[in-house]
């Protein structure tokens, strides 16, 4: 099974609903939209890998929220993040 991560798109089965990731951890999963929420990753379900390019995009969006809400990527983690989408570009 494929690992979530921010910008894929994943299935919510309890609401029946299907988001974009904004955030993940070992336990939960944070939607991106509105209203802010957070849901059991165990009850998300994988659809869609995100491109690198979407992932750039939500990680640009993510870092414009307020410092305190729990979407907005740790500066260590958005710089991960980029740092990877560099190196994906560079080996394709």
């Amino acid at each position: 099974m494929e690992k979530i991560e921010i910008a894929d798109a994943v299935h919510h089965g309890p609401s029946g609903e299907e988001w974009l990731v904004a955030r993940v951890t070992d336990e939960h999963l944070w939607p991106a939209g509105w209203p802010p929420g957070r849901a059991k990753l165990s009850d998300c379900t994988l659809l869609e890998k995100a491109t690198p390019e979407r992932r750039a995009w939500m990680l640009d969006e993510l870092r414009k929220l307020p410092h305190d809400d729990e979407r907005r990527p740790a500066d260590d983690q958005a710089q991960a993040n980029s740092c990877r989408e560099e190196n994906h570009d560079e080996t394709n």
